[in-house]
Order: structure tokens, then C-alpha cells, then sequence
């Protein structure tokens, strides 16, 4: 099933081969069940441990994913994590930085993050660049996962084939 095409390399998206491979189907299943302002900023970090030369392995990506997840609580984390991302894309841009080998920069950046800017993952959204304009009613991350599972059996997909922890 085609999807679009890459904003990138403007190739094919195919969810169908984003599934076949189970570590990439399981990666998918955890960004799904994190909202928006916590998956953002992991894919974004996530990104910062990729070889200049060659792509992050689905399995290397979802091992980091639950290494991150585990590190500290949500609230912190997007704040901690977006630090991370805008700091070492300044870096890089300037070429001072290899890719990330481990999170110990993330850990610094988590026990130098103020209080104040570890606000819950709701109010998080509101530090972005972009207004985002939301109508209707917040629904809850559990109401989120059913409202997706129903949309994947509508289209003849097994939900249950993304196999998370998260359950």
C-alpha cells in the first residue's frame, strides 16, 4: 500500500514493507502509542545516532527508542530530547560532531534541563515553531490506540501484528 512519496528522497513510501521487517513493524507500533510531542523529538534524536554513510538499522533504531524511553520520565524527556537534537544539529552544521555513539549527552542534557521547562507532554506541543490548531476533543492515549486499531482492521490490516509493550 503506498503511502506517498518521501519528503526527502522522493521515493515510494510503502507501509506494507515498513511492516515486513518485524523490528520496524515493533518501532512503529511504540511511535505510534507516544503522541505527537515525545515522537517527534525521538525520531529526530533517533536520527542523530545514524552513520554519515549508511542507514540505522530498524533493530539499532527500536533498541535506542526503548533505551531512551527508559532514561527518564515523558515530561522530561521532550524537553531534554529537543535540547539534544537543536544542540547537536548546531554542531554538526558547523562540523564539529560524529554521530551519537551512546546517550550519555542526552543524560547530561536531562540533569541540566530547568524544572520549569519539563511541563507535560500536553503543554510541550506548544513550544514548537508551528501553531498547530486542534478541534474537537483531546482524546486519551488509550481512546487513541482503539480509534487506530478500528482505522487498521478498517483497511484489513491485523493490528496485532505490531507487537509493542505498551499494552
Amino acid at each position: 500500500m503506498k503511502l506517498g512519496r518521501c519528503p526527502v528522497c522522493h521515493s515510494h513510501l510503502h507501509l506494507d514493507a515498513l511492516i515486513q521487517d518485524e523490528a520496524g513493524s515493533e518501532l512503529l507500533g511504540v511511535l505510534a502509542g507516544l503522541g505527537r510531542p515525545l515522537a517527534r523529538p525521538l525520531v529526530q534524536y533517533l536520527a542523530l545516532f545514524r552513520p554519515a554513510k549508511s542507514d540505522l538499522s530498524n533493530a539499532r533504531a527500536l533498541k535506542l527508542a526503548q533505551e531512551t524511553l527508559a532514561i527518564a520520565d515523558r515530561d522530561s524527556l521532550v524537553a531534554a530530547l529537543q535540547d539534544t537534537v537543536r544542540s547537536i544539529q548546531e554542531k554538526r552544521q558547523r562540523g564539529q560532531v560524529q554521530p551519537l555513539k551512546n546517550h550519555n549527552y542526552l543524560k547530561q542534557v536531562l540533569a541540566s534541563v530547568a524544572p520549569e521547562a519539563r511541563k507535560p507532554a500536553a503543554e510541550a506541543e506548544h513550544r514548537t515553531t508551528v501553531t498547530e490548531k486542534k478541534q474537537g476533543m483531546d482524546e486519551t492515549p488509550e481512546q487513541a490506540r482503539l480509534k487506530w486499531e478500528a482505522d487498521m482492521r478498517r483497511r484489513g490490516i491485523d493490528p496485532g501484528q505490531f507487537k509493542t509493550s505498551r499494552r
